[in-house]
């Protein structure tokens, strides 16, 4: 059961910030989002922006501080805390600011012009941030992993289908074939190979999910010259078949 709801806001702060932050109350705890200018993050010596989201439990402090020169804005969600809030960290951080401005304005339209009731926007906003949490703590555990390492991955990511021998990744950042093996082995727990096919399996569920193209021109969007190779992949992957992954996911045909 998610929490409830309690009272949906936006602030906008004087230039320079708030002139004192708020304290959050007992039994509440407090989303800020920040939609508009820089902030002062509570735990760290940063400035931050917009999409920057933060939780606040019974006793803390609401953040309020902005550069001099500017002025900050944000969605403010207070929450009837229950078990689930121990999960949830101080910041995390929304990817694309534009987007996280955008639901704002749609939360708060909803509210105050169509009349949508707190509990139905309570359970919207809660899922939505909870979304967002967790990928940011996936970004988080990805920035640990070195810097070339991190490149190798990028690479993988943004070019799943291509061939990616392992001695083009290397020269790509400068290593021998056998350091990046050896290397990213240790930093992924997984082979470049390895790594491949996870970002091929994603690009093959998606496709499934969300196309009716046939088993045999996904293998090749996604890298495999061999469907036979594709499918043995696939259900080594996922425990299913391609096309029972389509009928468990896809609900109409």
């Amino acid at each position: 059961m998610k929490p409830k709801l309690l009272h949906l806001g936006y602030f906008i702060s004087p230039v320079g910030g708030a002139t004192q932050p708020s304290i959050i109350r007992k039994n509440e705890g407090l989303f800020e989002m920040v939609t508009h200018g820089r902030v002062k993050h509570p735990e760290k010596d940063q400035w931050v922006g917009p999409g920057w989201i933060f939780f606040h439990r019974p006793g803390e402090l609401t953040i309020y501080r902005s550069p001099d020169n500017e002025h900050y804005e944000c969605m403010t969600a207070s929450f009837r805390l229950n078990q689930e809030e121990g999960t949830w960290p101080r910041g995390c951080r929304w990817d694309d600011g534009g987007d996280a401005a955008d639901f704002a304005r749609e939360i708060l339209y909803a509210f105050h012009q169509e009349g949508i009731s707190l509990e139905v926007l309570g359970e919207l906003i809660w899922s939505q941030f909870m979304f967002r949490r967790m990928q940011h703590a996936l970004r988080k555990s990805d920035s640990r992993i070195p810097a070339r390492m991190a490149a190798v991955i990028d690479e993988i990511s943004l070019h799943p289908a291509a061939e990616h021998r392992i001695e083009t990744l290397a020269a790509k950042i400068g290593m021998s074939p056998s350091h990046l093996h050896a290397e990213f082995k240790a930093s992924t727990g997984k082979t470049p190979h390895q790594m491949v096919i996870q970002y091929r399996m994603a690009a093959a569920r998606h496709k499934l999910a969300t196309t009716m193209d046939p088993v045999k021109a996904i293998a090749f969007d996604v890298g495999f010259s061999n469907t036979e190779n594709f499918c043995r992949a696939f259900k080594k992957h996922t425990g299913l078949t391609a096309a029972a992954f389509r009928k468990k996911y896809m609900r109409y045909d």
